[in-house]
């Protein structure tokens, strides 16, 4: 299963030890690594974040705001906030987008904000069938706020400020993504690459590049009911997202119905037959999904809720709620043209 050392590690702790390791792990340079990634469950509805190359894969104007507050039961665990806005330049086969986040852990506080661009390309195979492109660029900036910490130095001398603060300074680097995209009215099959720069993630003078993270997601659309191409009344829709960071693996995996305007999925996210170590457990979590489509092509809001099935337990951990909210704006006559919006909306 593809996690950060923290998550998985956090996983297989008790609570009252995730507490104390959420505070100290974070600050370890062996471990910013693979601290990067946020994850959505509904991972549709953050489409630039999976893949720059959804970018502009609307009609005109859209508009996403996401928040994840994962194991809410753990004090101070993960929080993530979202919000995108991205363009469908349809006389230049082409898509722009910006994406903005915000991902808290840890009693520490440490906080990695993203503000990133991204663009991509289209061009048809046939009536029903297209390729895309995309490319993304991110500023990020990772922050720790060492009021939230007492060292032991402080604790022997009693002092306001610890020396060990001073190891830590602020960061800062650049990071780059691209992907690509075959998309049809009835299937998808998208591949993504993160971090291919490999940027240094340490806030300490150690060089830790940032490994390779890269997706393969997809699906497939059952129509059961349909008023035009771009004009869908019911349909089944199983879907897979399967991801890769140095030795770790993730495969997300379900299933969507959709009768307008109701939308839901379960889905499950592990791999119950590769085992990593014997501490290391494989599976994670079965999630469930609502989504509203309030007005066609106009405004869609979705909830799922992420039941732990790992060893932390969802008594200890109280699952993860996720929130999205999708807005798109549109004219007439660009909402008439065809554009395959083909993949799920959460």
């Amino acid at each position: 299963m593809m996690m950060n050392t923290l998550r998985v590690w956090g996983e297989r702790s008790r609570l009252g030890l995730l507490h104390m390791l959420l505070a100290v792990a974070v600050m370890g340079p062996a471990l910013s690594v693979r601290a990067q990634d946020a994850q959505f469950t509904q991972f549709y509805a953050s489409p630039m974040y999976l893949n720059p190359a959804f970018t502009g894969l609307t009609f005109e104007h859209r508009f996403v705001a996401n928040y994840r507050n994962q194991w809410p039961g753990v004090k101070t665990a993960y929080q993530t906030a979202m919000a995108s806005y991205d363009y469908n330049m349809t006389d230049l086969n082409s898509g722009l987008g910006f994406t903005v986040m915000q991902d808290r852990s840890g009693t520490a506080g440490l906080t990695h904000t993203q503000i990133g661009a991204s663009y991509s390309y289209h061009f048809k195979i046939n009536k029903f069938a297209e390729i895309r492109m995309g490319a993304n660029l991110n500023f990020n900036m990772k922050r720790i706020d060492f009021n939230k910490l007492r060292f032991n130095d402080q604790i022997a001398t009693g002092s306001a400020v610890s020396i060990e603060a001073t190891n830590y300074e602020p960061l800062n680097f650049m990071d780059f993504a691209a992907g690509a995209l075959l998309n049809s009215n009835e299937y998808w099959l998208g591949f993504s690459a993160k971090h291919l720069t490999q940027p240094n993630s340490s806030m300490t003078a150690d060089k830790v590049p940032l490994p390779l993270s890269i997706s393969l997601h997809g699906g497939y659309r059952f129509i059961l009911e349909q008023k035009s191409r771009v004009d869908l009344r019911k349909y089944i829709s199983p879907a897979f997202n399967l991801r890769h960071e140095a030795k770790y693996d993730q495969l997300d995996i379900g299933v969507y119905y959709f009768h307008m305007p109701l939308n839901v999925g379960v889905w499950y996210r592990g791999l119950p037959f590769k085992t990593y170590a014997p501490t290391y457990g494989s599976r994670e979590s079965v999630a469930l999904l609502i989504g509203l489509d309030l007005s066609p092509r106009l405004v869609r809001i979705g909830y799922s809720f992420d039941l732990t099935v790992s060893r932390l337990g969802v008594a200890n951990s109280l699952g993860a709620h996720e929130i999205s909210i999708i807005y798109e704006i549109a004219k007439k006559r660009k909402r008439n043209k065809r554009v395959l919006v083909s993949c799920p909306k959460f």
